[in-house]
């Protein structure tokens, strides 16, 4: 009987079988996508195995082309912001957790576990995201395609203009808080990068792309055949080092001097060590999920932090360097991916 009334609903809605077969489509090949993207062992990483120490680095996100071809050493610092005392508790409570042997001191392997953990957790729940909440906004119509009118009443809503619809209103927003009416501004530059077969609609990976770039093998695929695009000379599908060096410093994943950019290069991106980067080695070091920028990150809060220099830190040594932990994906990774790409 239940089967029956199944179909009955389908034969008087065919469209609803057609979106749910479509979302749930889309969701597997999406979530397969990213399963299968290069990986390297977190172990590969570990602090003992490190013979030469990073200068204090920078992740950058995204990979922007045709820039100076100037390549120096970097020294921008990382961000600073106040710290109030909710933030220092807030600290306080995590370094129990970041401390995994109870020795009172956290190491390198255990701020990159940690960091590693939590790129992998905000990675899963951006797609666990992404799936009900494209479902949420393809309303008007329900046809597994999100429309820019439908997120943007969908964000108006969110941001509290409930009474406010798309093609009714001012399209400058004056009645809109300037962070409000930048986002917006930042939203359609990021839609009409995402959308690639419609600029009028996403699909539901395109809408991972607009929402977090990060989490899309899409993305990181397209950020690759850029790289390759422009500074493979020989146009034999792979970068050199005297090709890869032409990336300007600014613009790589990972900011530093010239010599430990050939170091990183031959040691960590060239994996089979044959003097070359193909799109299989440039996608692995571009993936978040990659280790290399975990034990990075790791290594630079270390430097920065570590007053005694005995590559470890106390919890005092933390606090003193809070505004840094906090704009780190230590605590907040969301916000640091998202500043990021």
């Amino acid at each position: 009987m239940r089967n029956y009334s199944w179909t009955r609903l389908l034969k008087r809605k065919p469209l609803v079988g057609i979106v749910l077969a479509f979302v749930v489509f889309s969701a597997i090949v999406t979530i397969f996508r990213l399963s299968s993207s290069p990986r390297l062992e977190v172990a590969k990483y570990s602090s003992s195995s490190q013979t030469r120490s990073t200068s204090p680095v920078e992740l950058s996100w995204p990979i922007p082309l045709s820039q100076s071809k100037e390549s120096s050493a970097v020294s921008t610092p990382l961000k600073r912001a106040p710290v109030d005392e909710e933030q220092i508790k807030k600290l306080r409570m995590i370094y129990p957790l970041l401390d995994t042997n109870g020795d009172a001191y956290v190491s390198i392997d255990e701020l990159r576990n940690w960091i590693i953990s939590k790129v992998k957790e905000h990675l899963q729940g951006a797609l666990r995201e992404n799936i009900f909440l494209f479902t949420a906004i393809d309303m008007n119509p329900r046809n597994g395609h999100v429309s820019w009118n439908e997120y943007h009443s969908w964000f108006l809503k969110k941001n509290g203009n409930n009474d406010t619809k798309p093609g009714d209103h001012d399209e400058m927003h004056p009645e809109l808080e300037r962070s409000i009416k930048e986002k917006i501004a930042w939203d359609k530059a990021a839609w009409s990068e995402a959308a690639k077969t419609d600029p009028d609609f996403l699909n539901l990976d395109e809408f991972l792309s607009f929402r977090h770039p990060e989490s899309s093998h899409t993305t990181l695929l397209s950020k690759a055949d850029d790289l390759l695009g422009e500074y493979d000379k020989d146009a034999d599908e792979t970068l050199t080092w005297e090709e890869y060096s032409l990336i300007p410093a600014e613009s790589l994943l990972v900011r530093y001097s010239d010599k430990k950019r050939q170091e990183e290069f031959n040691d960590f991106i060239d994996r089979n060590r044959d003097g070359k980067l193909d799109k299989r080695e440039i996608l692995s070091y571009l993936d978040p999920r990659n280790p290399r920028h975990a034990h990075l990150e790791a290594e630079s809060l270390i430097q920065i932090s570590d007053t005694n220099k005995d590559q470890q830190l106390s919890m005092n040594e933390i606090l003193a360097s809070a505004d840094i932990f906090l704009a780190s994906k230590v605590i907040d990774t969301e916000t640091n991916f998202h500043d990021e790409f």
